[in-house]
């Protein structure tokens, strides 16, 4: 349990510029699926990110209780969701959800903004990887006090 209560506390030193970004994420993609739950995209969008969850702790954990440029892998299981978000922007069949396809419509242009919002995460994701593999495996954290278990060794 300490890794994970350390892991909870990394998110306090965290670069400045990250935390609106991870705010709008987890917004869009923890948050508001549930409000579009019949919606396949939205159920798959849910069950990614438990599986993201899964990673990133085994990840944190696998790191030495470290926050690498390697946390964000397990976004990997957003391409899934993010295929059946781009097939329904598109799909007409949506509208059969409500008489008036208003609930259709207004997943729909969730679908966008997930879909944008995860297309975004993921090219940075695959640089960070990219930077990980070729090597660059320090902490991303800032600010972290000496004596705290957080700071890099």
């Amino acid at each position: 349990m300490e890794s994970f209560d350390l892991m909870m506390d990394a998110g306090n030193y965290l670069p400045a510029h990250i935390g609106p970004w991870l705010l709008w994420m987890q917004t869009l993609l923890i948050a508001a699926p549930l409000l579009f739950i019949k919606f396949t995209g939205a159920r798959l969008m849910v069950l990614a990110q438990l599986l993201n969850f899964a990673a990133a702790y085994a990840v944190f954990v696998w790191e030495g209780d470290q926050l690498t440029k390697l946390f964000g892998v397990g976004h990997v299981f957003w391409l899934i969701p993010l295929w059946y978000f781009l097939r329904d922007i598109r799909a007409s069949h949506l509208t059969r959800f409500s008489g008036s396809g208003i609930w259709g419509k207004t997943y729909r242009g969730y679908a966008v903004l997930a879909a944008i919002t995860i297309s975004i995460s993921l090219v940075f994701d695959v640089r960070d990887t990219a930077q990980w593999i070729m090597g660059d495996r320090d902490s991303i954290l800032v600010d972290v006090p000496q004596d705290h278990p957080l700071a890099a060794s």
